[in-house]
């Protein structure tokens, strides 16, 4: 994305850039398979609750976040499947 790319030859997006971003993303995510949506609980913690298995959801989650540099290292976190027993788990597409 050309906006993302700019971002990342000059200063951090500000406030309202940043906030659009974030809005990209969760948009994005709700419509990517395994994934049933994806909050931004904060500024800096995106919360995802799915439907696949972490191999399969994982990579098409980077995949969005990374296109805007200034998200690249927010944490994730990714929500038990519905009706399976499994544990909530943090992870980060990249770290600084």
């Amino acid at each position: 994305m050309a906006v993302a790319e700019a971002e990342s030859a000059s200063a951090a997006p500000d406030a309202a850039t940043e906030a659009d971003y974030r809005q990209s993303v969760s948009k994005a995510l709700a419509k990517t398979p395994g994934v049933i949506r994806g909050i931004w609980q904060t500024q800096l913690t995106l919360v995802i609750d799915r439907s696949g298995d972490d191999a399969q959801v994982w990579p098409r989650i980077c995949k969005e976040v990374e296109r805007y540099p200034s998200l690249r290292t927010v944490r994730i976190q990714l929500n038990p499947r519905p009706d399976h027993d499994e544990p909530v788990r943090w992870r980060q597409c990249r770290t600084f």
